[in-house]
């Protein structure tokens, strides 16, 4: 592992018209940071060209690795094999729509500096900039899966499913080694996790915008997501996470 530096996780499946981008504005950002830095773009069984235009980028700079596996296996799958492959000593993971911009890592790296174990971006504090709101209907039912996530759960923060998160990697390498969930509630597991061991968690404002491409179907990954918040509490009970 390195002395100092940042690992950052892309997740991507089917991500072909914006993966290229994604990678050139980290690469960008850890360039005009000075960074050492790895930049590990995870295929999730994407059926078109994501993992081949990233493995060209990889070609050319040495710091990018791409991790592919099939079939797709969900969001919380490939942010874990993402972490749990980093060197660095801070790890992130952000979306390669960048609805939030890589600028704002900034302020994740400042936390995890100043002694916090986890980092959350949060859209909902009084300082954070929602750029472009989500539409009516999906921002409603975001409220209340978030509310849900935040009550059922206790999780103690205002935000749980922006991907803008980062961590100490020992943390991270702890957090997702117990992970379970590779759906959607993945991120608020890993919050429920982070308080039951007794991290420190800060909550960062950022800037937000809706991309407009988000592959969150209302009614069935609502359910689906609904029962992953249930299966954590279920799981803790029944001892899955450890003493």
């Amino acid at each position: 592992m390195s002395d100092d530096g940042i690992s950052i996780v892309l997740p991507a499946f089917n991500e072909e018209n914006c993966i290229t981008q994604a990678i050139e504005q980290v690469v960008a950002y850890v360039d005009s940071r000075r960074l050492a830095a790895e930049i590990i773009v995870v295929d999730d069984g994407s059926s078109d060209n994501t993992a081949t235009l990233a493995r060209a980028m990889a070609a050319d700079d040495q710091r990018i690795r791409v991790l592919s596996h099939s079939p797709n296996r969900g969001k919380g799958y490939s942010v874990r094999r993402g972490v749990l492959a980093a060197r660095m000593p801070m790890v992130m993971f952000l979306d390669v729509d960048m609805a939030t911009p890589i600028s704002e890592a900034d302020k994740l790296r400042e936390a995890l500096e100043a002694g916090a174990d986890m980092a959350i971006g949060s859209r909902y504090l009084p300082q954070s900039c929602l750029a472009r709101p989500q539409r009516w209907l999906r921002r409603t039912l975001g409220s209340g899966f978030r509310w849900l996530a935040i009550h059922w759960l206790s999780l103690g923060v205002s935000d749980v499913t922006c991907g803008f998160k980062g961590f100490r990697a020992e943390v991270a390498r702890r957090l997702f080694t117990m992970q379970r969930e590779n759906g959607w509630a993945f991120d608020a597991e890993l919050i429920y996790l982070g308080r039951k061991l007794g991290y420190r968690i800060v909550e960062i404002p950022v800037r937000w915008y809706d991309s407009g491409d988000s592959r969150f179907h209302i009614l069935q990954d609502g359910l689906a997501a609904a029962a992953e918040l249930l299966r954590i509490r279920v799981n803790d009970w029944r001892g899955l996470y450890g003493p």
